[in-house]
């Protein structure tokens, strides 16, 4: 789930700032051209934005974040081999409070399906490859008739704090911490 959040979120980033660029030209653009008679007076520049974060930073912004609240990256990158099983379960606890508080106040997310796993439904002609994943014996053309065996989840909106400047060249999740 956190690599399709994060995959979702570069490619979504990228469309908006795409189309914000492009609602900013046509909103800049005259809409009437200036007659001859009117003496052309120039038209108040439109206030710089801010540079748009490259995807790869708003990846890295939400990697930081769920570090920050929950260490995901480092219990992800941790050897779990040398742990009894009770003292993962403990850890794990903890760092799925974390993270969840993090996504819930960064990532709206909705099922694909509202139906409950191991409910019996169809899926239909012109269905979204991207949105549902047919496994199992798949064999011939929709309609589908099959157990749902994973609701799917989809992100209906981010809301990642702005960032003051892009000087993160490296795209550090969190810096090394010193102590002296």
């Amino acid at each position: 789930l956190l690599l399709w959040v994060v995959n979702w979120l570069v490619g979504r980033s990228a469309i908006n700032s795409a189309a914000e660029a492009a609602a900013t030209a046509r909103a800049t653009a005259p809409s009437v051209p200036p007659t001859a008679s009117k003496p052309a007076t120039p038209a108040p520049k439109p206030k710089p934005e801010p540079p748009a974060q490259r995807p790869e930073e708003v990846a890295v912004q939400l990697l930081s974040i769920l570090q920050r609240e929950g260490r995901l990256i480092d219990f992800l990158n941790e050897d779990l081999s040398q742990y009894q099983d009770d003292q993962i379960g403990a850890a794990v606890r903890t760092i799925q409070e974390g993270s969840k508080k993090a996504l819930l106040a960064h990532v709206k997310l909705e099922p694909v399906y509202d139906q409950a796993e191991g409910t019996n439904i169809t899926v239909g002609r012109g269905f979204d490859a991207n949105t549902v994943r047919l496994v199992g014996n798949v064999v011939g053309d929709p309609p589908f008739q099959g157990v749902l065996r994973h609701r799917g989840w989809r992100v209906t909106k981010v809301d990642l704090p702005q960032q003051l400047a892009t000087t993160n060249k490296t795209l550090v999740i969190t810096p090394a911490e010193v102590e002296v």
